[in-house]
């Protein structure tokens, strides 16, 4: 069944107040707002996300860097590759991990293969 056009409109502003306030919630003073808010973007995959995501990864706490690393290699936008690259210095290993596997799933996005 399709959606009415007045249907379509409400989803489309629903996406792009979600959009929003994730996009908001990564400058959140509490940390596990800041790495849902990463995680819930890198769901979403809207390219907006990649700036926001890229500062991200300078975030004091390491579950934010890490999943802000995720997201950009789900987003797979080519602005993620130079952060990934960084990331895979990080002095967390978990996020050196996360940071190469986002790196690869990232390159397949954009390169293929």
């Amino acid at each position: 069944m399709a959606m009415s056009g007045g249907e379509a409109d409400r989803r489309h502003a629903g996406r792009e107040t979600m959009i929003t306030e994730f996009l908001k919630n990564l400058t959140h003073e509490r940390p596990e707002y800041r790495w849902g808010a990463a995680d819930a973007l890198g769901r979403i995959g809207d390219e907006r996300a990649v700036e926001p995501l890229i500062a991200a990864m300078n975030d004091p706490d390491p579950r934010v860097r890490k999943k802000a690393a995720w997201a950009l290699g789900q987003i797979g936008d080519i602005r993620g590759q130079r952060p990934l690259v960084e990331a895979m210095r990080d002095g967390n290993d978990d996020v050196r991990e996360i940071a190469a596997e986002a790196y690869e799933i990232l390159k397949k996005k954009v390169f293929g293969g």
